[in-house]
């Protein structure tokens, strides 16, 4: 993972990953302001994200495919805790 490209792009998704796991909390802590929608409409955002390792004309290291797939593994383990309120 030589391309600063690519630490920008795990570091974003990084991020975003805590923002997915932020709202599910807010969700199963029934917070009022955080709508089971709002954590729909991250999962697809992260989704997207974690899915530009499978991008053919993407150049990314097999490191960075790596780092997708288990953020992508987050992503559903997360999913499927909301989904099980």
């Amino acid at each position: 993972m030589a391309e600063n490209w690519e630490l920008a792009l795990i570091s974003f998704v990084n991020r975003e990953c805590a923002q997915l796991q932020w709202l599910a909390n807010c969700v199963q802590n029934g917070t009022d302001d955080i709508e089971r929608g709002d954590v729909h409409a991250q999962i697809s955002r992260m989704s997207g994200l974690t899915d530009l390792a499978h991008a053919g004309g993407l150049p990314l290291s097999e490191t960075s495919v790596a780092k997708l797939h288990l953020m992508n593994e987050e992503v559903m383990k997360i999913a499927r805790s909301v989904a099980s309120i």
